[in-house]
């Protein structure tokens, strides 16, 4: 199992040791490449030519832990600390100034993350000022309001918000 397999299984993994350096060189190269893009004259060629994305402004700690589905929609200043796995299924909608977290750290040794994947499913609708975090999946046809902490699963077709958000209606 290689190092992201690893961080995408939950198994914790010291950030300190060998086996952690080609995250380390992916966390690298991906900063180059979203550096690149951020500075990119705003035209649909030149930004394709820098990623092949038409995104503004956001950050994505680990892109090939990520899996995006067809017809995904991600507002400005999105965030998302995908080293342990993320994937948005088709037709998810991110609002502006949502961020994505799947790793945390060992209270004893904080070297040590502990990675939990989050999943978005097909036609969730994330709101603006999201946070969303490790091990958390929203269910198909979900909304979450604006300005939620997501701490927990979210079932399919219902809204829900808040801090902790809980689910305030079915759909």
């Amino acid at each position: 199992m290689d190092i992201f397999e690893k961080l995408k299984s939950g198994e914790p993994v010291d950030m300190m040791s060998p086996e952690y350096r080609p995250a380390v060189e992916e966390l690298r190269r991906a900063d180059l490449a979203l550096f690149y893009l951020n500075h990119t004259e705003p035209t649909p060629e030149k930004i394709a030519a820098a990623l092949d994305v038409l995104f503004e402004f956001f950050q994505i700690d680990f892109p090939k832990q990520m899996t995006i589905g067809n017809h995904v929609f991600i507002n400005h200043n999105f965030t998302a600390m995908s080293i342990g796995g993320i994937t948005l299924e088709d037709n998810v909608q991110i609002g502006p100034r949502v961020t994505i977290v799947t790793d945390n750290h060992d209270f004893d040794n904080r070297y040590v993350l502990k990675c939990k994947s989050v999943l978005i499913k097909r036609n969730a609708w994330i709101g603006a000022n999201v946070t969303i975090m490790p091990g958390v999946t929203v269910g198909e046809n979900a909304v979450i309001a604006g300005g939620s902490v997501v701490t927990k699963d979210v079932p399919d077709n219902t809204v829900a918000g808040g801090n902790p958000a809980r689910v305030l209606k079915q759909l």
